[in-house]
């Protein structure tokens, strides 16, 4: 593993070289943002999708949406993906509350497409991924979209449109382009503070950017964010299915949060597995009689919960339920850097930089008194160990949590050689690490001698690139010059799974019964077994604690051993022309192409058409046709996890995820992965009917072939366990696989009005978006659950509806989100349908303007405390609402923010 201090200080030494480097020489965004204002309108200027001087949105040959610092900060959240999530209906994101590290670094879509299927850039440079690996879904992998602090930017722009033969593998569905502040004066102050409904999820952010000049003409622009997040809890008392049946064959169930037995169905009796204790109870609920089940001891579990619930969740703040759903703690540290230094009238030097700390915890299930990690166990000399004595009386819930580092940036110099050759050559890097911590916990196998908190090991991903990019105006005697853009880039990627500490991993002698050989086939005590039986040996007694086995490794997430580290690389090359001319004055055509070669998936090369046509100065029609193509991500190819999940019955199970070339896979039919392939195609209009108003519509269609996902759960056997003994405690396996081919189409409308009355200047904004996803082909690794879950798991339908009003010095902002309906089924036959009703939020701004520079804010989000509708089944354990739910099920939220501007 590598070492963390010297890890630490290199970061630290790589953003104070990186800001000297700026300080000397570094530069600005992308392209500088051009604003034409007319009759008090400020028309969007973009450069995404386009590689000659930046043009109007409404005037692109595809679909690109742009949202200033005033949309961005109209969102109360920390985290740029909350934001985006809200601006932007074709952007999901769930809440993973108890999901591993998506808990971290949540899950996103575009477009009904996964994360690494968009591109993000910031100025214009590729954004490196994030070392996190999503387990759920199609297993996506992206760049952290959260490590980008709002008051960095001066705009983000989002191509809506298949781009990969300009940009590269991954814009697939689209590309999100985070462009800086430029400003070389000036600064701004931000002071926010937030709070649910509920009296829980205190938030504080504090942010802050300044402008200072660079020589006579440069800048250096530094924002900085600091974020504090207190916890929520959205829980019901733990209820989960024991699974043993009752008298007249109901599955009972246990309630430990409120200590008692639900008898409605089971009468007076209750059955607890998997120990299966027998226990007695009277009408009022008091326990009767308590009969030994196979561990051989009696246990009064509604005491031993009563009397220790305080220790359940060890350090952490728990109160009630035991186990907590919502919102995680967060803690982080946000600071980018951007720049520019002229060095002569024609190039400029230029450069950005990034780092990001931030630290998240969580709680995991709750582990009931009666689990296999908390069996009794025979010692050597014969006494019995029980943790539920020494450790945990009324069973444990881990806590989880994850420190993330993430820094990198790009720098390169560019400008117009004397000949007019535009050039733009830049070197970018980025590395982005999860460091993991468990605590409140134990490693059962180790019987008396486990620690309680562990470090399972670290995910790591890094990248560097380096690219040229150049360009050339031809008179070749159309409307405008043939602008003919080239370039290649040179890319490297790193992904590493390092080591936990020893016991997070180890196998201790009570990973088999009977570690100590204490007891003969016959049922007989062996000699030292003889001396043991002092203290209670019983080798003729199956249930004795001798034969109880126990599961390996830290609980809830076993730490990476030597057997399961690893560290891949792979380099690629790539070449692209990009030729774009207005025809006639009418008619814009765009036309590129590019060719990669990976070192482990080979070369492709891939093609786009875009095309504008005016029918006259107020109506565009508009459309593009191209191909795409994706190698799967370092992490898809090695990642490797052992976490909990539920299963079809509503119980947890322990999942392990293992890499398509592992042998463990194989054995369960995995071959190694390939690459994708992309077909995608648009059609969409643009209209300026009237003065203020512009509109556009835009329907799209993506193919996928030969789509990496991870397949469908394979449950684990005794045979598997006897062949693989790694999989001891593994209850099913998952890995990544090139098993569907998909389609998505779908239709977005965005469309803009502003105007002047008489209560000031107002614009109306509505943004619709919906997406249809059909898995067209599915092989032997994808069940009918996994198909249906991925087809209608998601609204089809969202929209965004936002007034805007400015009178005086007063503002107000007025926005409706709605999400549409979506389905889930609980298991393949697909017999077990929900269908969740579609939901409308509110939220609210109101704000001050007082002494030219300074502004308060009052806002609410959600303000009539709308709820996604509660979940049916795959809810066990304390949750109500699904996990993976899009429509936000934290309840209304109102914050007050006030900042100062200079």
């Amino acid at each position: 593993m590598r070492n963390n201090a010297i890890r630490k200080q290199a970061r630290w030494f790589a953003v104070a070289g990186l800001a000297g480097a700026i300080a000397a020489a570094s530069g600005p965004a992308a392209y500088a943002q051009a604003e034409e204002e007319y009759e008090g309108v400020v028309e969007e200027v973009v450069s995404l999708g386009t590689r000659r001087q930046p043009r109007a949105a409404i005037d692109t040959a595809v679909a690109v949406d742009v949202f200033n610092s005033e949309a961005l900060e109209s969102v109360n959240s920390p985290d740029m993906v909350d934001v985006i999530s809200t601006l932007v209906p074709s952007f999901n994101v769930s809440r993973q509350p108890i999901s591993d590290g998506a808990t971290f670094i949540r899950p996103v879509q575009l477009r009904g497409l996964d994360a690494h299927h968009t591109l993000v850039l910031v100025n214009g440079k590729r954004r490196h991924r994030a070392s996190l690996v999503q387990l759920g879904g199609f297993g996506s992998h992206g760049p952290d979209v959260g490590s980008i602090p709002s008051i960095a930017l001066k705009n983000v722009e989002v191509l809506r449109d298949g781009a990969a033969a300009q940009y590269g593998s991954d814009a697939i569905a689209g590309v999100l382009n985070f462009n800086l502040k430029d400003a070389n004066e000036g600064g701004e102050v931000r002071v926010r503070y937030g709070e649910y409904d509920e009296g829980d999820g205190e938030n504080v952010t504090v942010e802050g950017n300044i402008g200072l000049p660079l020589g006579e003409s440069g800048f250096i622009n530094i924002s900085g964010q600091y974020g504090d997040t207190d916890p929520t809890s959205r829980s019901q008392p733990y209820d989960i299915p024991i699974g043993t049946t009752g008298p007249n064959g109901d599955l009972p169930r246990f309630i430990p949060s409120v200590a008692r037995f639900n008898q409605a169905t089971v009468g007076d009796t209750t059955f607890f597995g998997p120990d299966a204790f027998t226990n007695t109870y009277s009408a009022t609920g008091q326990l009767l009689q308590s009969v030994a089940g196979s561990d051989g001891i009696p246990d009064d579990l509604n005491t031993r919960y009563n009397d220790n619930f305080n220790t359940i969740g060890g350090s952490s703040p728990f109160s009630s339920p035991e186990q907590i759903w919502g919102q995680p703690e967060q803690e982080q540290v946000l600071i980018f850097v951007n720049a520019a230094l002229p060095i002569t009238d024609e190039l400029e030097l230029y450069g950005h930089g990034s780092y990001s700390e931030k630290e998240v915890a969580g709680g995991f299930f709750h582990r009931r008194p009666g689990v296999s990690q908390l069996l009794p166990l025979r010692l050597q000399d014969g006494t019995i160990y029980n943790p539920r004595d020494t450790l945990y009386p009324s069973g444990f819930t881990p806590q989880f949590s994850g420190e993330v580092f993430d820094f990198g940036g790009a720098f390169g110099v560019r400008g117009t050689l004397d000949n007019g050759l535009d050039m733009d050559l830049s070197f970018a890097f980025g590395e982005n690490e999860i460091q993991y911590t468990i605590a409140n916990t134990m490693n059962p196998s180790l019987g008396p001698a486990t620690n309680k908190s562990f470090r399972p090991g670290d995910l790591i991903s890094d990248e560097w690139q380096i690219n040229g990019d150049f360009g050339y105006g031809i008179d070749v005697g159309f409307a405008s010059d043939l602008y003919f853009a080239f370039g290649f880039e040179y890319r490297e990627e790193n992904y590493e799974i390092a080591e936990g500490d020893v016991q997070s991993y180890t196998a201790g002698d009570f990973a088999r019964p009977d570690p100590f050989d204490l007891c003969n086939d016959d049922g007989t005590p062996t000699a030292a077994g003889v001396a043991a039986a002092v203290n209670g040996l019983d080798c003729a007694e199956p249930g004795d604690p001798v034969f109880n086995a126990v599961p390996v490794g830290s609980n809830g997430f076993p730490g990476y051993g030597p057997d399961f580290t690893s560290d891949e690389g792979r380099d690629s090359v790539a070449a692209y022309i990009d030729v774009e001319t207005d025809v006639t004055e009418e008619w814009l055509v765009n036309v590129a192409a590019r060719y990669e070669d990976f070192s482990d998936f080979g070369d492709v090369a891939i093609v786009k058409l875009a095309t504008r046509y005016s029918l006259s100065d107020n109506l565009n029609i508009r459309g593009s046709i191209g191909t795409g193509f994706r190698a799967p991500t370092m992490g898809q190819i090695s990642t490797l996890n052992v976490s909990t999940r539920i299963d079809p019955n509503g119980v947890p199970i322990a999942e392990g995820i293992f890499p398509a070339g592992n042998p463990i896979s194989q054995a369960f039919g995995a071959v190694p992965l390939d690459s994708e392939d992309s077909f995608s195609w648009t059609l969409g209009l643009t209209a300026t009917p009237v003065d203020g108003l512009s509109l556009t519509v835009d329907y799209y269609f993506i193919e996928l072939t030969d789509r990496i996902t991870l397949s469908s759960q394979f449950p684990v056997t005794q045979d598997d366990i006897d062949a693989t003994p790694e999989l001891f405690g593994i209850g099913q396996v998952r890995f990544f696989t090139n098993d569907a081919d998909s389609e998505t189409s779908g239709l977005d409308i965005v469309g803009t009005y502003e105007w002047d009355w008489a209560l000031g200047s107002s614009s109306l904004a509505l943004a619709y978006n919906y997406t249809s996803t059909e898995i067209t082909e599915a092989g032997q690794f994808i069940n009918a659950e996994v198909e249906f879950d991925n087809e209608h798991g998601r609204p089809e339908d969202r929209a965004n509806l936002t007034f805007r009003n400015s009178y005086e010095n007063f503002d107000m902002m007025l926005r409706g989100r709605y999400f549409g309906e979506y389905k889930n089924t609980s298991n393949a036959s697909l017999a077990n349908t929900q269908t969740f009703d579609p939901n409308l939020y509110v939220d609210l701004e109101l704000s001050y303007n007082f002494m030219d520079n300074y502004r308060v804010t009052l806002g609410g989000q959600n303000i009539f405390d709308q709820f996604p509708d509660k979940g049916q089944f795959e809810t066990c354990c304390g949750r109500i609402y699904r996990s993976d739910s899009i429509p936000d099920w934290q309840g209304q939220l109102w914050y007050l923010q006030a900042s100062a501007q200079f």
